[in-house]
């Protein structure tokens, strides 16, 4: 009878582990569902940055095509909103649209992918930071799908360095960025310090040149 007892109770408490943990997923949900809006701004950039934000929400649930875009449209506000009350009324045949193809038609260009291409092959760092040119790689990568090597993702890296960062050895993308930054925190102290030091040499002399001005020396006449 205690054996019994003793098994009924362990039962009990996994069922409450695993209510409570359903209950900790459903918070995390409640947590995740915000869905950022979209105004319909004729900015590519802007709405490629919502899809991806709206698809990392909808990642977390098991939602089917038809329903995300539903959920997604629901967030649509100023012309977006317009806009697509104005599609559903133009093919009332709208016939479920199950993705993002609509939309993408709409607000990314049919030339996007061929410029984007074109700038991720000509990229370098120009006057950005080491941070900011990682940063634009990124992202132009991710948006045109580039799926390469780490040693080639590397190379292309390197390749759009300034000529006085480059020249250094690495091991992966990771320590190259760092590392990156670092030479290029260094070279921009040196340059600060040069800079100061010219600029106390300059004004000890334009000091000295004050003072020989202001205090000449006298002449001594001889009178006879």
């Amino acid at each position: 009878m205690d054996m019994n007892m003793k098994k009924r109770s362990i039962q009990i408490d996994n069922i409450m582990k695993m209510k409570g943990e359903e209950e900790v997923n459903q918070d995390v949900t409640i947590i995740w569902m915000t869905i950022p809006t979209f105004q319909g701004k004729n900015d590519l950039e802007v709405y490629l940055e919502w899809e991806r934000k709206v698809e990392h929400v909808f990642d977390c649930h098991n939602y089917s095509k038809e329903k995300r875009v539903k959920l997604a449209t629901i967030k649509f506000i100023d012309y977006a909103s317009i806009w697509w009350d104005q599609f559903v009324i133009n093919k009332q045949k709208w016939r479920k649209t199950h993705s993002y193809f609509v939309m993408r038609r709409k607000f990314v260009s049919n030339h996007y992918h061929r410029d984007l291409c074109k700038k991720l092959q000509c990229l370098t760092q120009g006057t950005m930071s080491v941070q900011n040119y990682y940063k634009e790689m990124k992202i132009a990568m991710t948006r045109v799908n580039v799926k390469e090597d780490c040693e080639v993702t590397m190379a292309r890296f390197i390749g759009g360095l300034k000529k006085e960062i480059v020249d250094v050895h690495y091991m992966e993308i990771e320590d190259l960025l760092h590392k990156a930054i670092l030479v290029e925190r260094q070279l921009k102290s040196k340059s600060s310090s040069k800079f100061a030091s010219y600029s106390s040499s300059s004004w000890r002399s334009n000091w000295k040149n004050t003072i020989a001005v202001t205090n000449p020396k006298e002449d001594v006449v001889a009178k006879y």
